[in-house]
């Protein structure tokens, strides 16, 4: 049996970019400057994200010790994330800008040609220099993509971390854990630096995969880690419990020995693609009915998303995987 059907990651890797498609209808309806950092909506955002950089770190690492060569680990890492990530940027360039720019087509691709446009290729956090989403409550274009060249230096982390022999002693990431941790405390105020939290998720994803003999995974158990994030609820306090009890979650619920949900992935894995097209869909709804609510923003977005993040899985996504 394929080892993917033998696990629930892809069952998590789809609620998880499910949960941040969710999080994000709200926050480009009403805007980012009405979004607060202990909302619910945005707090199920970031659950989402930190399931998604747990299983990264977690399967991350199983593959380096499988074939520690630097060769083929960024061989596969690039065949990951690149492809179906250019696939998304020129979908944006060729469709989604003519589609909703406020500019003459003409206008459009002389202003792409601008160099100062390209320098927020391929993230293009806002769409003003070529006339996308000017009069959306917010004005990017595909955000999310921020975390692409994120997770890719972790990716490097984990390499540097493998080579000198440290990523696969079994508790020499904890200082490593702990220092991100106290940047994340240090840079709390900062949203430019505090998203090293995240970070943290991976590298305990990683953390979970050395140890993975010595750890048992109990639903009691993780129930009980819950607890703390319950009880210090809407305080930064909350945020660290939370370092704790999602990832045991996450591997809790990945290795639930149910049958059916082993094979969730079997039709496809739609995550990657739901994660980079949800985003300027979204914003292109909002721009043509601008008073769409937002639960008809969600239902309208998984009908459009999904479909296009099998097809990018089935016509990018898995051709790239099989050159590794």
């Amino acid at each position: 049996m394929d080892e993917r059907f033998s696990n629930n990651f892809d069952l998590l890797r789809f609620l998880a970019a499910a949960s941040i498609i969710f999080s994000h209808c709200f926050a480009l309806s009403l805007g980012y400057a009405n979004v607060h950092l202990f909302d619910w909506h945005l707090l199920v955002g970031q659950f989402g994200l930190a399931v998604l950089l747990v299983i990264s770190g977690y399967l991350i690492t199983k593959s380096w010790e499988k074939r520690p060569e630097l060769k083929i680990y960024f061989k596969k890492r690039a065949l990951r994330l690149f492809p179906g990530m250019i696939a998304s940027i020129i979908f944006i360039i060729l469709v989604i800008g003519p589609v909703n720019t406020s500019y003459t087509l003409k206008e459009y691709f002389l202003r792409l040609a601008d160099p100062q446009t390209w320098v927020a290729i391929p993230f293009y956090v806002n769409g003003w220099a070529i006339g996308i989403f000017t009069e959306n409550p917010v004005t990017y274009v595909n955000a999310p993509l921020w975390t692409i060249p994120f997770e890719f230096m972790l990716y490097t982390l984990v390499a540097f971390l493998g080579i000198t022999a440290i990523l696969l002693r079994k508790n020499a990431l904890l200082p490593v854990i702990f220092m991100t941790v106290l940047m994340w405390a240090v840079w709390y105020d900062n949203p430019a630096l505090n998203k090293i939290r995240f970070a943290a998720y991976f590298l305990i994803g990683s953390y979970l995969y050395v140890n993975r003999e010595k750890i048992e995974y109990k639903l009691w158990l993780s129930a009980l880690l819950f607890i703390p994030v319950v009880i210090f609820f809407k305080t930064p306090f909350m945020f660290v419990f939370a370092l704790i009890a999602i990832p045991y979650f996450v591997l809790c619920i990945a290795y639930l020995p149910v049958r059916h949900l082993h094979k969730f992935g079997i039709a496809g894995d739609p995550s990657y693609g739901m994660y980079i097209y949800s985003y300027p869909i979204q914003q292109t709804i909002i721009h043509f009915i601008p008073a769409i609510a937002v639960s008809q923003l969600i239902g309208l977005t998984f009908a459009v998303v999904i479909p296009m993040a099998y097809a990018s899985w089935h016509l990018i996504e898995k051709k790239a995987l099989s050159l590794k």
